[in-house]
């Protein structure tokens, strides 16, 4: 899936996307501070039951640093809403990693109606105010003035993480990392930190559609206890830990996290 893609104007905004596969659709949506290539590992083992829709969110990855609209959780996920329309894609499969899996929370609970099946993956959770700092930016101003040392860090997280024999490290190394090169890319990032702390908490009981709740039992970013509230706070929803996994279990457990997708999103 690691290609060009191609861009669609959502409100004034150029976001960057990548389809691939054929069947009912899934929107997949990133991480901070990734990419659509975060599902890389994903995708070839779906793609023949699923047509998949994997952006660059506004201020990401290919997508533009000149944003029309705030950069907060409410406000990305109204974009997701609006980039829907743009596909003419009425109601979708939705699953979010991380931080995208916040914005995928708040897309559910703003637009019930879009969202057929969630599923959230090591997923920050919407009922609070994410916690960044401008301090958070430091290793990305590294990677954006030191490219070589953003390339040789993600080559290193790559090998360390993935089970995935078949990965194209190289070609997702430059996937992670050439995004970053873009001009505005610091000064976006400094919004979305000043955004997001402004993000209000949404109540997950609003959340109606029915959604899978993953959660690496090994995550360092991301308190697995944080998961399982998650799924007790939305109403049905089913928890599936992942003993001895970390946050990038779309990397560590391609195959597992692909199955549990697969049959969730089949359920009827």
């Amino acid at each position: 899936m690691l290609d060009h893609g191609r861009f669609v104007e959502v409100g004034g905004e150029r976001i960057h996307l990548i389809e691939r596969g054929n069947g009912p659709p899934l929107l997949l949506v990133h991480g901070f501070p990734s990419n659509a290539a975060a599902w890389s590992a994903i995708v070839p083992r779906l793609e023949g039951e699923r047509g998949m829709v994997a952006l660059d969110m506004v201020g990401f990855g290919q997508s533009t640093r000149r944003p029309r609209r705030p950069l907060t959780g409410d406000a990305y996920a109204d974009r997701l809403a609006a980039l829907l329309d743009a596909l003419s894609l009425d109601r979708v499969d939705v699953a979010g990693l991380s931080w995208g899996g916040s914005v995928a929370q708040r897309l559910a609970a703003r637009h019930p109606e879009r969202v057929r099946r969630l599923v959230l993956v090591a997923a920050v959770s919407a009922a609070y105010v994410l916690p960044l700092r401008t301090a958070n930016l430091l290793g990305l101003a590294v990677a954006v003035r030191f490219p070589f040392v953003a390339r040789a860090a993600v080559r290193r997280f790559l090998v360390r993480a993935s089970a995935d024999p078949d990965l194209p490290l190289e070609t997702l190394v430059r996937a992670y990392v050439e995004p970053l090169q873009q001009p505005g890319t610091l000064a976006a990032m400094r919004r979305f930190v000043r955004d997001t702390a402004a993000t209000e908490p949404i109540d997950l009981g609003a959340i109606a559609a029915p959604t899978l709740v993953v959660v690496p039992q090994a995550d360092r970013v991301v308190p697995p206890a944080m998961g399982e509230e998650i799924a007790r706070r939305i109403p049905g929803a089913r928890y599936e830990p992942l003993p001895g996994i970390g946050h990038a279990v779309q990397f560590e457990a391609p195959d597992r996290l692909a199955v549990l997708m697969r049959d969730f999103l089949a359920a009827t």
